[in-house]
């Protein structure tokens, strides 16, 4: 689409065969230019035409029609659908007034507007509040308003007028601010989708403004203001945030009719974020939290990513539901971290366990440390001992892991091996990059003495114990010996295309 471009798009369908629209009866056929025959297209009803200039889809070329006769002129401006690309502010307020004087009442379908990059510079803060209010006074019921899309944010503030047709509202770029009281009457009582990028605004008082509001995304990738995300809505069915700044306080979200929840945000050693979710009838969710530097721990073990997926059921254990919430912890031994001491790693992993769960996954660069005292600090948690059904413990190591040193605190606390917990639920677990060091072997113990309604255990070793090491193999195979009523298998990568199994009973 070429820069200036006006873009109007309207659903094809029959034309009433003597008129219709405005003004749009049948005309007698006019002359063409030096009287060489009729004007067959002019003679159209004006519904005709409006499709004909919907199908150019191009701006330039629907402007050249005015110069046809009087009757093409201004006719893209009653279009029901309007898109606005690179077009220069002024022009654009100009437009929407034609616009505005063409539909009087009726209104659009859609006011679609960009201002680029490129032409924000021009850009005055006092230019923005009417434009929208220009939009708004369309009526539009697909309204979508960006205010730059590359890294540039200007934030420019506009008081939010009313849009009392809108069923879906997109914008980006601007700082939202309510001059009326809170009153849902006077905002958007018909809103159903709500899109907000690169925006600042209370969300507070802007959903609670939107009473039929069922989908809510949220995105914010640049900037360094503070973020709290505080939502009340009785009628929202899915959210969706994303924020890549690591700047957010607080999460309090009150839906008791939400069903999908996505929320990707980042935090830093300086904050703690404050989370509340009370969403009862919630069914799928995807919950990410990265930590900017590792600002909870165990001993040396310190936490950088949490996430609580919902993901298909895939082998995670027989009786378990087609889809399935996993808990994700990611976890790394650094004796170089620095801790805030009131930071507690049960505490922080705690306050992400928005909803249920039923399988636990670990990912833990062990950098040559002993796991299983922290591994055992994180099942012995309540709320995860008594839930989980399946367990995923993904060993990472790496040509530079060293020794454990004497009196290591990862072994802390030292009597680790001989300690029993309940995991009553547990059905099946995993173990990849096993390496048959000694202290695995005793969680791998650990494990088959804690969870007697155990049915499956499948151990894979890593890629530096090869096939030829049956002395490993043997000593695993030992182990399942003492446990014949788990289905028990050992798998051995050859290859990165192959694998072999065995299994024990």
């Amino acid at each position: 689409m070429e820069k200036g471009e006006v873009v109007r798009r309207t659903k094809l369908g029959p034309a009433a065969g003597g008129g219709g629209g405005r003004g749009g009866g049948a005309r007698r056929p006019k002359m063409g230019p030096g009287g060489g025959g009729a004007d067959l297209i002019s003679a159209l009803p004006e519904d005709l035409l409006l499709q004909v200039l919907g199908c150019l889809r191009c701006a330039r070329a629907a402007a050249r029609t005015s110069i046809l006769s009087r009757r093409w002129r201004g006719l893209w401006t009653r279009l029901p659908d309007l898109v606005f690309r690179g077009v220069a502010l002024r022009s654009l307020q100009a437009a929407l007034a034609s616009v505005q004087a063409a539909a009087g009442p009726v209104g659009v379908t859609l006011l679609d507007m960009c201002v680029p990059d490129a032409l924000l510079h021009s850009v005055r803060e006092y230019d923005m509040p009417p434009l929208l209010h220009a939009a708004a006074a369309l009526s539009p019921v697909d309204l979508r308003l960006a205010v730059g899309e590359g890294t540039q944010r200007l934030y420019v503030q506009v008081e939010v007028p009313r849009l009392p047709r809108a069923i879906s509202v997109e914008l980006q770029g601007l700082d939202l601010v309510f001059a009326d009281p809170r009153r849902s009457w006077l905002g958007f009582p018909a809103l159903e989708t709500l899109s907000l990028t690169g925006c600042r605004a209370n969300l507070t008082d802007l959903v609670l403004r939107c009473p039929r509001l069922r989908v809510f995304r949220l995105r914010e990738d640049h900037g360094a203001h503070h973020m709290n995300i505080i939502i009340r809505s009785s009628s929202l069915q899915e959210l969706h945030v994303d924020t890549r700044i690591p700047f957010t306080y607080r999460i309090d979200i009150r839906a008791p009719a939400l069903k999908r929840l996505a929320m990707s945000f980042s935090t830093s050693d300086k904050i703690i974020v404050l989370v509340s979710v009370l969403a009862p009838m919630l069914e799928t969710v995807s919950w990410r939290c990265t930590y900017s530097t590792v600002s909870a721990r165990f001993g040396l073990w310190g936490l950088s990513e949490v996430r609580l997926q919902t993901e298909e059921n895939n082998g995670h254990g027989g009786q378990l539901p087609p889809h399935v919430n996993v808990l994700s912890l990611f976890v790394a031994a650094d004796d170089s971290y620095e801790f805030p001491e009131e930071v507690s790693l049960r505490t922080e992993i705690e306050k992400h366990m928005v909803t249920h769960f039923s399988v636990l996954e670990l990912r833990v660069e062990t950098w040559g440390h002993v796991f299983g005292a922290f591994a055992l600090h994180i099942l012995e948690m309540d709320q995860i001992s008594t839930a989980i059904q399946s367990l995923k413990v993904i060993l990472l190591s790496s040509e530079d892991d060293e020794a454990c040193p004497q009196n290591c605190p990862c072994e802390e606390p030292s009597n680790w091996r001989s300690q029993t917990i309940s995991l009553t639920n547990l059905e099946k677990v995993e173990i990849k990059g096993f390496q048959g060091e000694g202290h695995e072997f005793d969680f791998l113990k650990l494990v088959f003495r804690c969870a007697p309604m155990l049915k499956t255990m499948s151990v894979r070793l890593s890629d530096e114990v090869t096939a030829s090491n049956d002395d490993c193999c043997k000593k695993i195979h030992d182990v399942f010996k003492m446990y014949p009523f788990v289905e028990c298998n050992v798998i051995v990568d050859l290859s990165p295309d192959s694998s072999h199994g065995g299994a024990s009973t």
